[in-house]
C-alpha cells in the first residue's frame, strides 16, 4: 500500500537506482504528493526532483541523510537550504570522507584476495558518491571472484556478510557527532529527524532507544522517523510513544532506492519497492505532513524574527 507523502527517498546522487526526477514521477504516478528526496550526504539531487516536481504538481522538500559517527546512526535535514554555506562545506568534507573509506575498503577486499579494481567501483557510482552497493557491484561482476563467492547468490547476502556495519571489510566514514549534525540541519533551516532510529545498538531495546533520544533531545533533536520500510509493528509503537512523551514530530519514509528491491540481485530487500510504500500496522498517519509544516515555519520565524 501506497500513502500520500514519503520523507525518506534516495536517487542516483547516492545509492539509489533512479533519477531524481524519476523518483518524482514514481511518485506522480503512485499518487504521492508530497516526498523528501534524502540522499546519503549530497543534495546534489535536490534541484532537479524540485524543477520536476513543479511541471508534475508534486512538492519536493529539500533534505540530506547525514552518516553520523554515534552508534552508525542517521540524520535527516529536512526543509534545508541547500545552498547554505557551512552544509555545503560539511557535504564536501562528507565526500571526501567517503572517498577515502571506499578506497580503503577496495584495498582491504584487494588483501583478502578479491578481484576488484578502484577504477571498476568509480564506473559503478558513475556521479554518484561512492557507496557499498557500488563495490558490492564491482566485485560480484568479476568471474574471478566466483570461488570466493561460493554459496553467496545475491548482493544482499555479500553485503549481510562482509558488508554490514560490523563486517570484515567495512571501515567507517562518518565524523559527525550527532550534535554536529542537529547544528548543521538548524544553521542552513531545517528540521533534524533521527531516521529508522531503531539502528543495530537498540533493536528491541526501547527504554535504551529512549535514553540515548532523551541526549539527542539535548541537542535539538526536532523528530524521528516513525514509520519506515525496514520497522517493526513493536518499533513503531515504541517510537510513538517516545514521539509524545518527547514532544517530537513524527515523518515516515519509505527508505526507497530502487523498483521491485525484492528481486534477488539487490542489496535491500527490506527497502520499500516503490516511492510511499511503508508499514503502519493500522496505526493512523494523521497530522504528520501539518506538523511537520508547523514545526519547519516556527523554526524559520525564530531565525528569522522579521
Amino acid at each position: 500500500m501506497t500513502h500520500p507523502f514519503d520523507f525518506q527517498i534516495q536517487t542516483t546522487a547516492s545509492d539509489g537506482k533512479h533519477t531524481p526526477a524519476e523518483c518524482v514521477r514514481m511518485a506522480h504516478e503512485n499518487g504521492v504528493g508530497v516526498i523528501a528526496i534524502t540522499d546519503h550526504d549530497t543534495v546534489a539531487g535536490v534541484r532537479e526532483a524540485q524543477a520536476e516536481g513543479m511541471r508534475l504538481g508534486v512538492r519536493v522538500i529539500s533534505g540530506v541523510e547525514l552518516s553520523i559517527q554515534e552508534h552508525g546512526m542517521h540524520l535527516l535535514g529536512l526543509g534545508i537550504d541547500i545552498d547554505h554555506a557551512p552544509l555545503v562545506a560539511a557535504l564536501a568534507r562528507a565526500a571526501q570522507n567517503r572517498l577515502a573509506a571506499a578506497q580503503e575498503m577496495v584495498k582491504k577486499f584487494q588483501a583478502g584476495g578479491f578481484a576488484v579494481t578502484w577504477e571498476e567501483v568509480l564506473r559503478e557510482a558513475g556521479d554518484a558518491i561512492v557507496t557499498r552497493p557500488h563495490i558490492v557491484a564491482a566485485i560480484m561482476k568479476r568471474p574471478e571472484n566466483a570461488d570466493k563467492l561460493s554459496g553467496i547468490t545475491t548482493k544482499h547476502e555479500f553485503f549481510e556478510k562482509y558488508f554490514s556495519d560490523k563486517g570484515p571489510y567495512y571501515v567507517r566514514a562518518s565524523t559527525l557527532t550527532p550534535r554536529e549534525a542537529i547544528a548543521l540541519v538548524h544553521a542552513a533551516g531545517g528540521l533534524a529527524v533521527w531516521s529508522h532510529p531503531p539502528v543495530p545498538d537498540f533493536v528491541g531495546k526501547c527504554a535504551e532507544l529512549g535514553s540515548f533520544l532523551n541526549d539527542l533531545m539535548g541537542y535539538g533533536l526536532d523528530g524521528v522517523e516513525q514509520f519506515g520500510s525496514a520497522l517493526t509493528d513493536a518499533d513503531c509503537a515504541c517510537l510513538e510513544m517516545l514521539s509524545r512523551q518527547y514532544s517530537l514530530i513524527r515523518t515516515a519514509g519509505s527508505d526507497f532506492h530502487e523498483a521491485n528491491p525484492a528481486a534477488p540481485d539487490s542489496p535491500w530487500p527490506r527497502s520499500a519497492r516503490t516511492i510511499g510504500e511503508f508499514p503502519t500496522f493500522g496505526r493512523s498517519l494523521g497530522g504528520i505532513v501539518e506538523a511537520f509544516d508547523d514545526a519547519l515555519a516556527r523554526k524559520r520565524s525564530v531565525a528569522d524574527p522579521a
